[in-house]
């Protein structure tokens, strides 16, 4: 190509940038159709690698690779889940009362409806030799609709929320495993219906339960849960930080045993900063550690800093007294942690220490490595 022919070339181009009607297609003409890349091709697998990932979503890597859409019928999308986490662990003089087995292999189904304010969500627990195994192994299944504006409304089994972990996806903990609280008062699978709202001062979560946990009874009584967060300063968030004032109750009755779990949590983030507190009360719980009509109640502080994009490290102290009618027998755990996010929290190596102080029990310690793949 010759000299003027190379500016004759450029001049066109940058008119066509500048004036693109001038270039306009006549009817009769056909245009030159550019291919979109696709789910599966080299741009799309950069641009998982690539990606800003948030590390409050448990989405996995490839959401839109395990996805399929309908032209016909009342779905418009179903997407697959598929959530991995192992570790191995050193422990020396192991007293502690709580276990540290955290491995999980989780597979599930999300979808639309061509509505696309309604969609539901199934997932299950196919982790081998785990206790209870078929009666667990249904972790949720729900359907949901968003026709009322900011509010989602759900029916089915799911985790409510009683404390802030106790409610919290295993897939975006900060540690492998969580606060004693919320191993005791919450983390449990429960069927009834639920609202959950989001607005720019405050969210709420309520919901309405059968006590029944992991369909072990058919209604052995009814369950009630909030979960209220404020949001003071969602205004100047960026300026000032994400704060959040948090509280709730989980109250109800199982088989003629009445339980009531009072929360009370703060959280603020800074940029690299965040810091989270909570202190939970029970008479009486029906968590993860089974129904119980014991007077319980613990605290916890932790404390996280992002010392690169990649790495977080993080301290937590989480003191929990088992029944408060017993004198000088509270467990208190200290824990380091330091996770390295791969791919945000799709692709995470986790390395926790942890110090078990017991009072009724000679002290324990633990190291644990641990990893977490979400497909």
């Amino acid at each position: 190509m010759t000299k003027i022919n190379k500016t004759k070339s450029a001049i066109i181009i940058a008119l066509f940038l500048i004036f693109p009607n001038c270039f306009a297609i006549e009817e009769n003409e056909k245009p030159i159709l550019l291919e979109t890349p696709g789910p599966y091709s080299k741009e799309a697998l950069r641009g998982i690698i690539e990606k800003d990932y948030n590390l409050n979503s448990p989405s996995g890597m490839f959401q839109d690779q395990l996805k399929l859409r309908f032209e016909k019928g009342p779905l418009k999308e179903v997407g697959a889940q598929v959530s991995v986490q192992g570790n191995f662990s050193e422990t020396f003089s192991d007293n502690s009362n709580f276990k540290y087995n955290p491995q999980l292999i989780n597979i599930g189904f999300k979808g639309k409806f061509k509505s696309e304010k309604e969609g539901f969500n199934t997932l299950f627990d196919v982790t081998p030799l785990h206790d209870n195994f078929f009666h667990r192994a249904v972790l949720d299944a729900w359907v949901e609709t968003n026709r009322i504006p900011n509010n989602t409304l759900m029916f089915g089994t799911s985790r409510p929320n009683v404390g802030v972990e106790g409610g919290q996806s295993p897939y975006t903990l900060p540690f492998i495993n969580r606060t004693q609280t919320a191993r005791n008062f919450g983390n449990i699978r429960k069927t009834g219906i639920r609202l959950k709202g989001n607005y720019k001062y405050l969210d709420y979560d309520l919901g309405g339960y059968s006590s029944d946990t992991w369909y072990s009874e058919f209604f052995p009584g009814v369950e009630s849960d909030l979960w209220v967060s404020f949001k003071p300063l969602a205004k100047n968030k960026e300026k000032f930080g994400n704060l959040s004032l948090k509280g709730g109750i989980a109250a109800g009755n199982r088989n003629s045993t009445d339980f009531l779990v009072s929360s009370a949590a703060i959280s603020y983030d800074y940029k690299k900063l965040w810091l989270r507190g909570e202190f939970q009360n029970a008479d009486g719980s029906n968590g993860a550690s089974g129904l119980t009509d014991k007077k319980r109640a613990g605290y916890n502080v932790t404390i996280g800093y992002h010392l690169t994009k990649k790495i977080e490290a993080l301290a937590r102290f989480d003191d929990f007294d088992p029944d408060k009618n017993i004198k000088d027998n509270n467990q208190r755990e200290y824990t380091l942690g330091l996770n390295y996010y791969i791919l945000g929290q799709c692709a995470r190596i986790i390395v926790n220490y942890v110090f078990c102080q017991n009072e009724t029990k000679p002290d324990s310690h633990k190291l644990i490595v641990g990893t977490q793949i979400l497909l």
